[in-house]
């Protein structure tokens, strides 16, 4: 897994790449706690290169969630490839997040 923080319009993007697993999800929680530490307004989860994710990883953008909105923060997901949006939806995750076709399209909703 690859991760990337991005400032795009004066917003932050966790862009990812690979597999979400049991033994990346550590280092994904560390780049979005970091960010949640300093109460970032908004965080925007780019999904489109994810290939994999397992219950690790939807466990990890749980507890983002839920930190986010102890302050109000909003957690928002954008270009969700189809397999992996078929897990959210599975686990009815997708009535949860915020999930948009692309970063432009969270950012401005």
């Amino acid at each position: 897994m690859k991760i990337e923080s991005i400032d795009y319009k004066g917003k932050k993007i966790i862009a990812i790449t690979g597999d979400i697993d049991m033994y990346s999800s550590p280092e994904l929680r560390n780049e979005m706690m970091g960010h949640i530490m300093k109460k970032a307004a908004a965080l925007y989860i780019d999904l489109k290169s994810v290939t994999y994710i397992d219950s690790s990883g939807i466990a990890t953008f749980v507890e983002g969630l839920k930190s986010m909105k102890l302050y109000g923060g909003k957690l928002q997901f954008c270009g969700i490839p189809n397999s992996i949006l078929e897990i959210f939806r599975f686990s009815k995750l997708d009535r949860v997040f915020e999930i948009h076709s692309t970063v432009d399209d969270a950012i401005n909703s």
